[in-house]
C-alpha cells in the first residue's frame, strides 16, 4: 500500500540525504522530533556510493509518495515527490511549462544575440535549485536549446543552430596548464571598454594577408628595451607627418655608387635626384 505525506525537516544529523515525512493520517498528532528519518529510494543510474551520482534534493513542504518497509509502520520510504500546487503557486517550472522567460528584462550587452527561449510544454526538461541555479534541455521542435545559469545571472545558451550566447556577469579567468587553440573560420570582433595587456614570454608573431591599421587618439610607441637591438621596418615608409628623430640617425647605401648619409649633420638628398642638400630638408 502506498501512502502520502509532507517532508517536514531535512537536515539530517548524519547527512544522508534523508528526510521527516508526516504520513497523511497517520503521523497528524505526532511532532516532528517524534518523527523517525526516511530514506530516499534513488534512480537507477545513480550509483549512491562513494560520493558518486546524484544527492537527494528534497525541500521541506514536498509532497512525496512512498512505503512503509514495517507492519508498525515506523520505516518510511520516499519513492518519488508529486508536483502539484504549493500554497496556489504552480510547482511546475515556469520553463516546464512554456511561459515567459522570467529573465528576459536582463542588462544584455550591445552586440548580444537575443535568447533562443521558446519552449513548448512538455518538451522542455528543468532543473532549477532554491537558490536560482537553473539548468534546460530544451527538446522543443525547430527551438532546441541548452541552457545553464547561476543564479547571479552568469550562463551560456546553445540554440537549435548550434550558436553559443554566453555572458558573464562579474569576472572572468580561465588557465590553460598545457597549450590553446583558437581557430575561426569567420570574423572575430573584440570590443573593450576599459584598458587591455597582452603578455608574452616568447615570440609574437602576427601574419596577415590584408592590410593593418592602427588608430589611437594617444600616443602610438615602439620600444624595444635591449639597446643592442632595432625596429626593423622592411618596406618603403611614407611618413605623412612631422619625423622628429632623437638620436643619431643614418642611412644605409642603396647602391655601391651612393655613400650611407647622417641624418644628423643635416646632409641629405632628395630620392631619384642628384643634388646633395645640406641644412633644414625642404
Amino acid at each position: 500500500m502506498i501512502f502520502f505525506g509532507k517532508v517536514v525537516d531535512i537536515n539530517d544529523t548524519k547527512k544522508l540525504g534523508r528526510a521527516k515525512v508526516k504520513v497523511y493520517d497517520l503521523h497528524d498528532n505526532i511532532e516532528t522530533k517524534d518523527l523517525s528519518w526516511s530514506m530516499a529510494l534513488m534512480p537507477a543510474n545513480t550509483p549512491a556510493q562513494f560520493g558518486h551520482g546524484q544527492s537527494v534534493n528534497l525541500q521541506i513542504g514536498t509532497l512525496v509518495v512512498g512505503i512503509f518497509l514495517d507492519s508498525a509502520q515506523q520505516e518510511f520510504l520516499i519513492q518519488g515527490s508529486l508536483p502539484t500546487k504549493t500554497d496556489g503557486v504552480e510547482d511546475n517550472n515556469v520553463r516546464v511549462r512554456g511561459e515567459a522567460d522570467p529573465n528576459a528584462g536582463e542588462p544584455a550587452g550591445g552586440y548580444q544575440p537575443v535568447s533562443g527561449y521558446q519552449p513548448v510544454y512538455p518538451y522542455n526538461n528543468v532543473m532549477e535549485t532554491e537558490s536560482g541555479h537553473v539548468k534546460e534541455y530544451d527538446d522543443t521542435p525547430s527551438h532546441e536549446r541548452i541552457m545553464e545559469r547561476h543564479m547571479s545571472g552568469t550562463q551560456y545558451e546553445i540554440i537549435a543552430n548550434g550558436s553559443k550566447n554566453e555572458t558573464i556577469v562579474r569576472d572572468n579567468y580561465r588557465l590553460v596548464v598545457g597549450h590553446d587553440t583558437l581557430e575561426v573560420y569567420g570574423d572575430v570582433r573584440i570590443i573593450v571598454s576599459g584598458h587591455a595587456d597582452i603578455a608574452v614570454g616568447g615570440n609574437l608573431t602576427t601574419s596577415v594577408t590584408g592590410n593593418i591599421a592602427a588608430d589611437a587618439f594617444g600616443d602610438i610607441t615602439l620600444k624595444t628595451n635591449d639597446t643592442t637591438k632595432r625596429v626593423v621596418l622592411d618596406a618603403n615608409v611614407l611618413v605623412k607627418g612631422n619625423l622628429t628623430v632623437n638620436e643619431t640617425t643614418t642611412t644605409s647605401a642603396q647602391s655601391s655608387s651612393r655613400t650611407p648619409v647622417l641624418l644628423d649633420g643635416h646632409d641629405h638628398d632628395e630620392t631619384h635626384s642628384p643634388i646633395t642638400q645640406t641644412g633644414i630638408p625642404n
